[in-house]
Protein backbone atom coordinates (compact mmCIF):
# COMPACT_ATOMS: atom_id res chain seq x y z
CA UNK A 1 0.00 0.00 0.00
CA UNK A 2 3.15 2.30 0.87
CA UNK A 3 4.43 1.41 -2.26
CA UNK A 4 1.41 2.17 -4.13
CA UNK A 5 0.73 5.66 -2.45
CA UNK A 6 4.47 6.50 -3.45
CA UNK A 7 4.21 5.60 -6.93
CA UNK A 8 0.90 7.51 -6.93
CA UNK A 9 2.96 10.72 -5.54
CA UNK A 10 5.28 10.41 -7.89
CA UNK A 11 3.02 10.27 -10.52
CA UNK A 12 1.18 12.83 -9.29
CA UNK A 13 4.10 15.39 -8.75
CA UNK A 14 5.81 14.51 -12.32
CA UNK A 15 2.59 15.24 -14.26
CA UNK A 16 2.09 18.31 -11.92
CA UNK A 17 5.73 19.44 -13.10
CA UNK A 18 4.83 18.58 -16.42
CA UNK A 19 1.82 20.71 -16.52
CA UNK A 20 3.44 23.47 -14.86
CA UNK A 21 6.21 23.42 -17.69
CA UNK A 22 3.40 22.67 -20.32
CA UNK A 23 2.00 26.47 -19.24
CA UNK A 24 5.34 28.04 -18.78
CA UNK A 25 5.04 30.97 -21.17
CA UNK A 26 6.74 30.98 -24.65
CA UNK A 27 10.01 32.88 -24.21
CA UNK A 28 10.54 36.59 -26.69
CA UNK A 29 12.59 35.28 -29.74
CA UNK A 30 14.69 38.14 -31.47
CA UNK A 31 16.19 38.61 -34.49
CA UNK A 32 18.80 41.13 -35.68
CA UNK A 33 19.66 41.68 -39.84
CA UNK A 34 21.74 44.02 -41.25
CA UNK A 35 21.69 44.35 -44.79
CA UNK A 36 22.49 46.19 -48.61
CA UNK A 37 20.70 47.36 -51.34
CA UNK A 38 21.96 48.30 -54.30
CA UNK A 39 18.83 49.96 -55.01
CA UNK A 40 15.77 50.28 -52.45
CA UNK A 41 12.78 49.30 -54.26
CA UNK A 42 8.92 49.41 -52.14
CA UNK A 43 6.27 48.27 -53.66
CA UNK A 44 7.63 49.09 -56.90
CA UNK A 45 8.44 52.80 -56.17
CA UNK A 46 12.22 53.55 -56.38
CA UNK A 47 13.21 55.64 -53.55
CA UNK A 48 17.26 55.45 -53.51
CA UNK A 49 20.72 53.43 -54.29
CA UNK A 50 23.56 52.46 -52.22
CA UNK A 51 21.28 51.83 -49.04
CA UNK A 52 22.60 50.00 -45.83
CA UNK A 53 19.78 49.00 -43.94
CA UNK A 54 18.56 47.01 -40.19
CA UNK A 55 16.18 45.24 -38.25
CA UNK A 56 15.27 44.26 -35.44
CA UNK A 57 12.25 41.76 -34.74
CA UNK A 58 11.04 40.57 -31.87
CA UNK A 59 7.79 37.40 -31.79
CA UNK A 60 6.45 36.00 -28.92
CA UNK A 61 3.91 32.89 -29.33
CA UNK A 62 0.54 33.13 -27.34
CA UNK A 63 -0.46 29.69 -28.38
CA UNK A 64 -0.10 27.21 -30.56
CA UNK A 65 -2.02 29.12 -33.35
CA UNK A 66 -1.24 32.91 -32.70
CA UNK A 67 1.80 34.98 -32.75
CA UNK A 68 2.71 38.47 -32.24
CA UNK A 69 5.38 40.31 -33.67
CA UNK A 70 7.11 43.53 -33.86
CA UNK A 71 9.97 45.49 -35.88
CA UNK A 72 12.06 48.41 -35.93
CA UNK A 73 13.89 48.96 -39.56
CA UNK A 74 16.18 51.61 -40.92
CA UNK A 75 17.38 52.44 -44.27
CA UNK A 76 19.81 55.01 -45.77
CA UNK A 77 21.29 55.63 -48.83
CA UNK A 78 24.87 56.13 -49.17
CA UNK A 79 24.95 57.69 -52.22
CA UNK A 80 25.61 61.42 -52.22
CA UNK A 81 23.50 62.94 -54.73
CA UNK A 82 20.69 61.53 -51.93
CA UNK A 83 19.90 62.20 -48.10
CA UNK A 84 16.93 59.47 -48.08
CA UNK A 85 16.39 57.88 -44.67
CA UNK A 86 13.82 55.90 -43.83
CA UNK A 87 12.36 54.54 -40.20
CA UNK A 88 9.76 52.32 -40.06
CA UNK A 89 8.23 50.97 -36.50
CA UNK A 90 5.65 47.99 -36.56
CA UNK A 91 3.61 45.30 -35.27
CA UNK A 92 1.14 42.67 -36.22
CA UNK A 93 -0.34 39.60 -35.00
CA UNK A 94 -0.48 36.42 -36.99
CA UNK A 95 -3.43 33.71 -36.94
CA UNK A 96 -3.29 30.32 -38.28
CA UNK A 97 -6.53 29.58 -39.23
CA UNK A 98 -5.53 25.70 -40.95
CA UNK A 99 -7.01 27.45 -43.88
CA UNK A 100 -4.44 30.07 -44.17
CA UNK A 101 -2.31 32.26 -42.30
CA UNK A 102 -4.07 35.19 -41.42
CA UNK A 103 -2.53 38.61 -40.56
CA UNK A 104 -3.04 42.01 -39.00
CA UNK A 105 -0.61 44.71 -38.38
CA UNK A 106 0.15 48.67 -38.36
CA UNK A 107 3.64 49.84 -39.65
CA UNK A 108 4.54 53.70 -38.71
CA UNK A 109 6.65 55.36 -41.47
CA UNK A 110 9.51 58.08 -40.79
CA UNK A 111 11.25 59.87 -43.35
CA UNK A 112 14.18 62.09 -42.17
CA UNK A 113 14.61 63.86 -45.30
CA UNK A 114 11.02 63.76 -46.90
CA UNK A 115 9.08 60.44 -49.01
CA UNK A 116 11.06 61.67 -52.03
CA UNK A 117 14.29 62.51 -50.35
CA UNK A 118 16.28 65.52 -50.72
CA UNK A 119 13.71 67.20 -48.19
CA UNK A 120 10.78 66.77 -50.55
CA UNK A 121 7.61 65.34 -49.85
CA UNK A 122 5.89 64.43 -46.16
CA UNK A 123 7.82 63.87 -43.38
CA UNK A 124 5.47 60.49 -42.13
CA UNK A 125 2.89 58.09 -43.25
CA UNK A 126 0.94 55.27 -41.43
CA UNK A 127 -0.70 52.30 -42.59
CA UNK A 128 -2.92 49.25 -41.34
CA UNK A 129 -2.65 46.13 -43.54
CA UNK A 130 -4.12 42.57 -43.20
CA UNK A 131 -2.74 39.54 -45.38
CA UNK A 132 -3.55 36.19 -45.96
CA UNK A 133 -0.97 33.18 -46.99
CA UNK A 134 -1.35 29.87 -48.05
CA UNK A 135 0.48 27.01 -49.44
CA UNK A 136 -1.05 25.83 -52.68
CA UNK A 137 0.28 23.01 -54.39
CA UNK A 138 4.48 23.33 -54.81
CA UNK A 139 4.29 27.28 -53.98
CA UNK A 140 3.24 29.19 -51.32
CA UNK A 141 0.68 32.04 -51.98
CA UNK A 142 0.52 35.51 -50.32
CA UNK A 143 -2.37 38.37 -50.59
CA UNK A 144 -1.89 41.43 -48.89
CA UNK A 145 -3.90 44.70 -48.57
CA UNK A 146 -2.75 48.15 -47.35
CA UNK A 147 -4.56 51.31 -46.48
CA UNK A 148 -2.28 54.55 -46.13
CA UNK A 149 -3.81 56.93 -43.27
CA UNK A 150 -1.89 60.07 -44.41
CA UNK A 151 -2.50 60.09 -48.23
CA UNK A 152 -6.43 57.76 -48.21
CA UNK A 153 -5.28 55.14 -50.91
CA UNK A 154 -5.17 51.68 -50.86
CA UNK A 155 -1.86 49.00 -51.82
CA UNK A 156 -2.60 44.94 -53.12
CA UNK A 157 -0.64 42.72 -54.13
CA UNK A 158 -0.49 39.15 -54.78
CA UNK A 159 2.35 37.15 -54.60
CA UNK A 160 4.16 33.69 -54.79
CA UNK A 161 7.26 31.98 -53.89
CA UNK A 162 8.68 28.51 -53.81
CA UNK A 163 11.95 27.33 -52.05
CA UNK A 164 14.48 24.58 -53.52
CA UNK A 165 17.07 23.25 -51.37
CA UNK A 166 20.58 23.16 -52.64
CA UNK A 167 21.93 20.87 -49.78
CA UNK A 168 21.29 20.97 -45.80
CA UNK A 169 22.77 24.70 -45.35
CA UNK A 170 21.40 26.12 -48.79
CA UNK A 171 18.27 26.89 -50.37
CA UNK A 172 17.06 28.91 -53.33
CA UNK A 173 14.07 30.98 -53.09
CA UNK A 174 11.92 31.81 -56.25
CA UNK A 175 9.25 34.99 -55.76
CA UNK A 176 7.39 36.92 -57.64
CA UNK A 177 5.07 39.58 -57.05
CA UNK A 178 2.29 41.83 -58.55
CA UNK A 179 1.13 45.22 -56.66
CA UNK A 180 -2.01 47.31 -57.40
CA UNK A 181 -2.83 50.78 -56.54
CA UNK A 182 -6.36 51.67 -55.09
CA UNK A 183 -7.40 55.31 -55.63
CA UNK A 184 -3.96 56.57 -56.28
CA UNK A 185 -1.75 55.22 -53.96
CA UNK A 186 1.78 57.13 -54.72
CA UNK A 187 1.58 57.13 -58.46
CA UNK A 188 2.32 60.80 -58.74
CA UNK A 189 3.82 63.51 -57.16
CA UNK A 190 3.70 67.14 -57.57
CA UNK A 191 6.86 69.80 -57.23
CA UNK A 192 7.51 69.30 -53.45
CA UNK A 193 7.24 65.29 -53.46
CA UNK A 194 3.65 65.56 -52.64
CA UNK A 195 1.46 62.43 -53.87
CA UNK A 196 -1.14 63.75 -56.09
CA UNK A 197 -2.37 60.54 -57.72
CA UNK A 198 -5.64 59.43 -58.16
CA UNK A 199 -5.76 56.38 -60.40
CA UNK A 200 -6.26 52.95 -59.83
CA UNK A 201 -3.69 51.06 -61.68
CA UNK A 202 -1.22 48.01 -61.91
CA UNK A 203 2.49 49.56 -59.58
CA UNK A 204 4.08 46.66 -61.06
CA UNK A 205 5.90 43.07 -61.60
CA UNK A 206 9.01 42.33 -59.00
CA UNK A 207 11.03 39.07 -59.41
CA UNK A 208 13.39 37.89 -56.63
CA UNK A 209 16.10 35.23 -56.66
CA UNK A 210 17.46 34.57 -53.51
CA UNK A 211 20.04 32.14 -51.63
CA UNK A 212 19.46 31.51 -47.75
CA UNK A 213 22.80 30.18 -46.52
CA UNK A 214 22.37 28.72 -43.31
CA UNK A 215 25.96 29.83 -41.18
CA UNK A 216 24.94 28.45 -37.86
CA UNK A 217 22.11 27.55 -36.11
CA UNK A 218 21.61 30.86 -35.52
CA UNK A 219 23.12 33.28 -38.43
CA UNK A 220 21.99 33.40 -42.16
CA UNK A 221 23.39 34.62 -44.95
CA UNK A 222 21.26 35.76 -47.29
CA UNK A 223 22.74 37.44 -51.20
CA UNK A 224 19.46 38.21 -54.20
CA UNK A 225 19.13 39.66 -57.20
CA UNK A 226 15.84 41.39 -58.27
CA UNK A 227 14.23 42.77 -61.08
CA UNK A 228 11.72 45.98 -60.86
CA UNK A 229 9.29 46.06 -64.14
CA UNK A 230 7.07 49.14 -63.37
CA UNK A 231 3.69 48.81 -64.50
CA UNK A 232 1.11 51.68 -65.79
CA UNK A 233 1.28 53.78 -61.70
CA UNK A 234 5.21 53.61 -61.70
CA UNK A 235 6.17 54.26 -65.05
CA UNK A 236 6.34 58.21 -64.38
CA UNK A 237 7.60 58.62 -60.93
CA UNK A 238 10.32 56.14 -61.45
CA UNK A 239 12.16 57.53 -65.12
CA UNK A 240 11.41 60.91 -63.24
CA UNK A 241 14.54 59.80 -60.69
CA UNK A 242 16.87 58.37 -63.70
CA UNK A 243 19.46 60.82 -62.94
CA UNK A 244 19.69 59.42 -59.04
CA UNK A 245 19.94 55.99 -60.72
CA UNK A 246 16.45 54.39 -60.98
CA UNK A 247 14.80 53.19 -64.56
CA UNK A 248 11.64 52.07 -66.07
CA UNK A 249 12.95 48.45 -65.37
CA UNK A 250 15.54 47.94 -63.07
CA UNK A 251 18.06 44.92 -62.58
CA UNK A 252 19.65 44.87 -58.85
CA UNK A 253 20.86 43.06 -56.01
CA UNK A 254 21.34 42.99 -52.10
CA UNK A 255 23.00 41.10 -49.47
CA UNK A 256 21.74 40.29 -45.90
CA UNK A 257 23.18 38.74 -42.44
CA UNK A 258 20.81 37.56 -40.11
CA UNK A 259 20.82 36.45 -36.41
CA UNK A 260 18.61 34.84 -34.14
CA UNK A 261 18.49 34.84 -30.62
Amino acid sequence: MKHITALTLTTLLAASGLAQTAAAPAPVAYDLTAGYDSEYYYRGLWFSNQNAWYNIGASKKLSDTTTVNALAYYTSSNDRRSSYQELDLGANIAYDAGFATLTAGYTYFFFFDGYAGNGFGQTFAQEFYVSAAKAVGPVNVTATYAYDLYIDASYGEIGVDKTFALSDSTSLVLKAVAGYSFGGYYTAFDGNGYNIGGESVWTHVGLNASLPIALSKSATLTPYVAYNISGAGRTETNTANTGLGSEDDQLFFGVSLKAVF
